[in-house]
């Protein structure tokens, strides 16, 4: 069997991964996400759609959400996690909570949530809001 330099390039890191007893990293597929093909799930208050989810070339977890919410609908109680969020508001306004703090943010603006810090967000105004949601997960434990 013969092994080109392009089969090495992709063997030898594989192997090296399974030498540490690691699983090899995988590359997240780049693909159109058409936003037809990606049905909503919840109701006219709350409802929302994820993106993807998955780990990039370095195996680092990452996870793309978007949520609609009605005229002063809470997305849920305020809470923390490990991970960072990259909050970008697409339609409407929302009251962003960040660690006992209140700021409206109107569409264009961006929040972000840090590690372990308390957070949520609500509808700010008279008509639905819409926003996406970024998170950066990290490693698998």
């Amino acid at each position: 069997m013969t092994l080109s330099r392009r089969d090495l390039g992709v063997l030898l890191p594989v192997l090296a991964g399974v030498a540490k007893g690691q699983p090899a990293a995988r590359q997240m597929p780049s693909k159109v996400l058409h936003s037809g093909q990606l049905p909503y799930s919840g109701d006219a208050k709350k409802k929302g759609r994820q993106f993807f989810r998955g780990a990039n070339h370095s195996g680092f977890d990452i996870e793309m959400h978007e949520t609609v919410l009605g005229p002063g609908v809470e997305t849920h109680p305020a809470h923390k996690h490990e991970h960072e969020e990259i909050v970008i508001v697409m339609e409407g306004s929302v009251e962003s909570f960040l660690e006992g703090k209140t700021e409206v943010a109107e569409a264009g603006s961006v929040i972000v949530n840090g590690s372990n810090l308390m957070h949520t967000v609500k509808n700010a105004g008279t008509t639905p809001c819409r926003y996406y949601v970024i998170e950066l997960r990290g490693k698998p434990a």
